[in-house]
């Protein structure tokens, strides 16, 4: 939260500033019968090349959001797929804590397709689907997360804070990810 991702999260935070250059052309999260969902379509102004080998460097999502402790890639006997390990640091109100994930991550051709593994993580379930492609010298990107947590999460705290935090930290995140495409 992925990215995650994100990648992902129940993450307590002021709306980011996301670089100028960064369009949204929708971003939608809700919170719905205990799933958390979020949809994230945006042009990214970097070269496409350069966009997924930031998306792709699993290693490096540290520096993509400050709520991730951890990230790491463990080994697979599976070919063609990354088994990756994320701690997320959420936070919504008064409620903290450490979220790991791990994530079976299968790379095609401008996409990332990661899946959690439930019993390595504290998520129920999870996918997350990240699609890029060029769009003239920047990259449309579409990011697509769905998650379940294995904890206990007030109900009054999630469906207060969901959508804000949600749209928040994936606007940071892929401001981050132009970032760090561009400087390439």
């Amino acid at each position: 939260m992925s990215l995650r991702g994100t990648l992902a999260c129940l993450a307590i935070a002021l709306l980011p500033r996301v670089a100028d250059a960064l369009s949204v052309q929708s971003l939608q999260a809700s919170l719905s019968g205990g799933v958390y969902r979020i949809e994230l379509v945006a042009r990214v102004d970097a070269p496409v090349e350069d966009v997924a080998a930031v998306l792709t460097d699993y290693a490096g999502y540290l520096g993509l959001d400050p709520r991730i402790r951890a990230s790491d890639v463990l080994p697979s006997e599976d070919e063609g797929v990354e088994l990756v390990r994320t701690v997320v640091r959420v936070c919504a109100g008064f409620f903290c804590r450490n979220v790991e994930r791990v994530e079976r991550v299968e790379r095609r051709d401008g996409e990332l397709l990661a899946t959690v593994i439930p019993e390595q993580s504290e998520l129920k379930s999870g996918l997350t689907r990240t699609t890029w492609q060029a769009d003239n010298e920047a990259t449309s990107v579409t990011y697509q997360v769905e998650f379940v947590p294995d904890f206990w999460v007030p109900s009054a705290i999630g469906r207060r804070y969901a959508e804000r935090v949600l749209k928040a930290s994936t606007l940071e995140l892929f401001g981050n990810v132009e970032k760090r495409a561009r400087e390439r």
